[in-house]
């Protein structure tokens, strides 16, 4: 059976709880893209062209929504994915090693603001700079609203160059990242040069690009040195205290770059780890469906961090559940009812029966508790007295155990109906 538009509206389930235009517009991110309008056969085609209008949605409120601080950085992310998929990545340093790599630009708390996903040929997705590699443009891409503003950017070995932290310095913006020993234009005696366990030493260009060699106090696990190389147009030759201490209750002293770069660079890892604990994604064969997913969690992350900000109490998984409930409680009546937190409850689930509340009282006094009925409150009924309806029936299942008459149809109309004040 196949409706039409306006027939699967008119059903209770949608035309109680939403506006037509919020209908259709349901109904558009659902399918994501016409079908018709994508050539399958057309080598040059967009190969996100299935999903590319909720992309361009996300990456649109995304800019708009939060300012964020000083520090940014940009690192990639891999998200799992084993079907057969012509972009498909194998990074074996990611934990889920085959899957789409996401590039993201992040505020260092972890706030979502910008992203790019690999998809192959990505030329003409990238800002134009001849003669730029794709691993800087990436960045550069991502950073285009926040050039010129004085923003500091922290990236890794994969995209930090000296001619990328040159033209950032020329756009007002500053880098401090990892760098490869053998990228062009770094100081070759700088790559060169012996250092002792804790020591370090430094290079300034004409250009105003800070490189550093540093070698950490303990060695790799197969006991080779550890040597890390940075750049940076922000720091100067300085060494500071680090907050740890060796384990002889020493003082560990490395360069600033490296203690700001250790603090601020871990925001797309944040996300990841924090994404983890919400099970929004499931196993599927369509790779747009783990994309739209992905990215509603990221968004739901982001939006609690910024609800935080603001004095929220409520932790991520409660605030996922009180975001989905005013999505599936969209009705302006149905939202002024005590019960707006209980919709996902009482709507869902099969362990819904009536129990008797429990007594109070002592010997003769001794009665059964009453409570309002929630759905006669909501339609308005009232006892030949003009008072309340009361009832000693209540559902322990949901969360705020509602009271609910059994003699009429007020406890099948609450766990069955969208709005049931009518």
């Amino acid at each position: 059976m196949y409706w039409s538009t306006d027939e699967l509206y008119q059903t209770d389930i949608f035309r109680s709880v939403m506006s037509r235009d919020r209908f259709l517009l349901l109904l558009k991110f659902l399918h994501f893209a016409d079908n018709s309008t994508i050539d399958v056969h057309d080598p040059m085609r967009d190969r996100l062209a299935k999903i590319r209008p909720f992309l361009c949605m996300i990456s649109d409120r995304c800019k708009r929504v939060y300012t964020p601080g000083r520090d940014l950085c940009v690192d990639e992310s891999l998200l799992l994915f084993k079907g057969r998929l012509a972009f498909k990545q194998f990074i074996k340093t990611k934990r889920a090693r085959f899957g789409i790599k996401f590039f993201e630009l992040c505020s260092s708390n972890g706030i979502l603001l910008d992203f790019l996903i690999y998809h192959g040929n990505m030329t003409n997705q990238l800002f134009a700079l001849p003669e730029f590699l794709t691993s800087e443009l990436i960045p550069i891409t991502l950073l285009l609203p926040y050039l010129d503003k004085g923003f500091r950017l922290f990236v890794d070995n994969y995209y930090t160059t000296p001619r990328l932290a040159s033209y950032l310095l020329e756009r007002k913006t500053t880098l401090v990242g990892t760098v490869r020993s053998t990228r062009r234009q770094f100081p070759v005696e700088l790559a060169d040069a012996d250092l002792e366990a804790g020591t370090s030493r430094f290079a300034l260009s004409d250009s105003g690009v800070l490189a550093v060699k540093f070698r950490a106090l303990q060695n790799k696990a197969n006991n080779k040195p550890k040597v890390v190389y940075l750049l940076s147009t922000c720091h100067k030759n300085e060494i500071a205290t680090a907050p740890k201490k060796d384990k002889d209750g020493n003082a560990i002293l490395k360069p600033t770059c490296v203690l700001d770069y250790n603090k601020s660079m871990g925001g797309v890892d944040l996300i990841d780890q924090q994404t983890e604990n919400l099970m929004l994604i499931r196993k599927s064969y369509k790779w747009y469906k783990k994309i739209f997913f992905r990215l509603l969690s990221l968004c739901l992350l982001s939006a609690h961090k910024i609800y935080k900000f603001q004095g929220g109490q409520h932790d991520f998984l409660k605030f996922v559940h009180d975001v989905i409930t005013q999505q599936l409680t969209f009705s302006p009546r149905l939202n002024t009812q005590p019960s707006a937190l209980d919709s996902i409850s009482r709507l869902t689930g099969r362990n819904h029966f009536p129990s008797k509340r429990l007594y109070d009282g002592i010997g003769k006094r001794k009665a059964s508790k009453a409570k309002k009925c929630r759905v006669c409150m909501a339609r308005g009924r009232k006892t030949a007295k003009g008072a309340a309806v009361e009832t000693t029936w209540v559902c322990l299942q949901c969360p705020s155990a509602p009271g609910l008459c059994l003699e009429t149809d007020c406890f099948r109309d609450y766990h069955t109906k969208f709005d049931y004040s009518s």
